[in-house]
């Protein structure tokens, strides 16, 4: 029975694929570790890291200021 539900979400994968192949979007499908199948857009994901930097130059920014202000 397991053999069968893998062979079945194997070839209902391909068939999306299939269809996904008109869409440039879309990244290939794959299953997740609870058994969803997993669509996601191509996006440019920003890292973490860029918000990082963003962040700390406004700390930087909000600390010269409070320097200032205290003069």
């Amino acid at each position: 029975m397991n053999d069968l539900i893998k062979k079945d979400d194997h070839e209902l994968i391909n068939k999306i694929s299939l269809i996904l192949n008109d869409f440039e979007n879309f990244e290939k499908p794959f299953v997740n570790d609870r058994g969803d199948i997993i669509i996601r857009n191509k996006i440019n994901r920003k890292s973490k890291r860029d918000s990082y930097i963003l962040t700390n130059i406004f700390k930087q920014i909000i600390s010269n200021d409070i320097k200032k202000n205290r003069v």
